[in-house]
């Protein structure tokens, strides 16, 4: 068998258009008895270290749970316990960023600079995940591609463990929620590489509220 060797971080620009040391970490030496890495996980709880499927150990994982809806029960002729069922995925080799901004009305005051600003609200955090789907063998990687269209497709809430989105998310203000909703899925296209496929997703925070009915 050929062996396939692969840039990720060239293939990331390629597709992308932009560079990422994501691929290719520097890191500071380290002297003493320090720990090579330092903290395994975050201060919630999400580990900072996980293995991709060539057994190689990557930088801030990103995991998803989401609703097994392709195991339908069957018992008595009901699906009722599918929505206790979920499963665990973790997205290949993702690079994250998050944005936010604020909703504010500005109002100019005369014979003075500037304006008055009043906070209305701190909109959704917008996740951004970019990243590809591998296979070891030079074959399309169907599989991984059909489990991320099924996530993308749950019309429903899904949570998401990261340390940077754990920052956050998981906050008193918010009931410690971690649940996203996925507005956008694109698969992106690459020349001469038939074993990878990038992937782009968006998801947006979505926090639980109470809402009270006045009789």
């Amino acid at each position: 068998m050929a062996e396939i060797s692969l840039s990720l971080g060239d293939i990331f620009e390629q597709v992308f258009g932009y560079k990422t040391k994501a691929f290719n970490p520097e890191f500071q030496q380290v002297h003493g008895d320090a720990a090579q890495y330092g903290t395994e996980q975050g201060s919630l709880g999400s580990p900072y270290y996980s293995s991709d499927a060539l057994g190689q150990e990557y930088y801030m994982p990103v995991t998803v749970k989401y609703p097994d809806n392709s195991q339908l029960s069957q018992q008595n002729g009901s699906a009722g316990n599918v929505q206790g069922v979920l499963k665990t995925w973790e997205l290949p080799y993702p690079v994250i960023s998050i944005y936010s901004r604020k909703t504010m009305i500005e109002t100019p005051v005369t014979e003075r600079r500037g304006t008055v600003k009043e906070l209305i609200n701190i909109q959704d955090y917008d996740i951004t995940i970019k990243g590809f789907i591998i296979t070891k063998a030079n074959e399309f990687p169907e599989n991984d591609v059909t489990t991320l269209r099924n996530i993308y497709e749950q019309n429903a809430a899904l949570s998401i463990q990261c340390p940077l989105t754990d920052i956050f998310l998981l906050r008193p203000d918010r009931s410690g929620s971690d649940q996203v909703v996925i507005t956008e899925l694109k698969f992106h296209e690459v020349s001469g590489i038939k074993n990878v496929r990038p992937y782009e997703l968006r998801l947006l925070s979505d926090e639980p509220f109470n809402l009270t009915a006045i009789a």
